[in-house]
């Protein structure tokens, strides 16, 4: 079986480490932070500090006047917001290893995308994990489909009609045919990259959360509970899993039933209006 590293090395035009996301997310953990840093990070890159001003003077945040400068802008939005938004147009560039060839399946692979991030911050919330981490795992829980469209063409496409799309029949099918998982691929390249251990975690296992490290398994239950749900949402009950196909061990991790999920979709529609700058 060839090496997740070979394979990886295989793609061509691979998008560089997100740096500064990575260094945004260290920010998380230091009460101290200092707003200049964060400002100084963004402005490193010139579509960052486009996106961000953009963001703040949405027709949702804006104020009297609109922000002129990063300080400003991050002021105004919050550090989470500047994380989510500088993390998605990152996240977003990746999108390049297929939207070339395949516009459509890239569109719908961002908008599940986002929206499990958005889903995945909301649950880990309930529970006490960093949103940050969770939104990133979420925003980047299916980065290894990215690699595997662009080195297998159609091929893995009709490999995910068969196996019906998502959830366990496609590790599987990615199983008996590659030899590994597009988690296992995703959370490979997310190391490579320099994410966080927790990330990579619950990236590779967002199908079987109960199968990730003790001190990560809340995370990766969050997102495999918001990977369900994003597709609930966005294919319809009749073409995605159903609360019941949630992890029975996710559904006790983020200490929802199934009655909570109504009122949960609520709350992630209320986040999915906030960003829709990012879709």
């Amino acid at each position: 079986m060839i090496s997740l590293d070979r394979y990886i090395d295989r793609v061509q035009h691979l998008p560089p480490a997100p740096v500064v996301a990575i260094q945004l997310l260290d920010l998380f953990s230091d009460p101290d932070r200092d707003i200049d840093r964060i400002v100084e990070l963004v402005s490193h890159d010139p579509a960052l500090t486009t996106q961000t001003l953009k963001r703040c003077n949405s027709a949702h945040l804006r104020g009297a006047e609109p922000a002129v400068d990063m300080f400003e802008a991050v002021s105004r939005l919050g550090f989470y917001e500047v994380y989510c938004t500088v993390t998605a147009l990152i996240a977003s560039r990746t999108m390049s290893l297929v939207q070339a060839k395949y516009s459509e399946d890239a569109t719908r692979l961002w908008r599940h995308a986002v929206t499990t991030a958005v889903t995945a911050a909301i649950l880990a919330k309930r529970v006490q994990v960093v949103e940050a981490a969770a939104f990133t795992a979420g925003l980047l829980h299916d980065v290894g489909k990215l690699i595997l469209v662009s080195l297998e063409g159609v091929n893995y496409a009709d490999l995910v009609h068969y196996a019906g799309g998502f959830g366990p029949s496609l590790i599987s099918a990615e199983e008996s045919a590659l030899g590994f998982t597009h988690a296992a691929l995703g959370a490979r390249l997310l190391a490579r990259w320099g994410l966080p251990e927790n990330i990579c975690f619950a990236v590779e296992h967002h199908h079987q959360p109960p199968a990730a490290t003790g001190q990560f398994h809340r995370l990766a239950a969050a997102v495999n509970f918001a990977n369900c749900l994003a597709h609930q949402m966005i294919d319809g009950p009749a073409n995605a899993p159903a609360a019941a196909v949630i992890s029975p061990e996710a559904m006790d991790l983020v200490e929802l039933d199934a009655e909570d999920i109504p009122s949960v979709i609520e709350e992630i529609q209320a986040g999915m209006e906030r960003v829709q700058n990012l879709l």
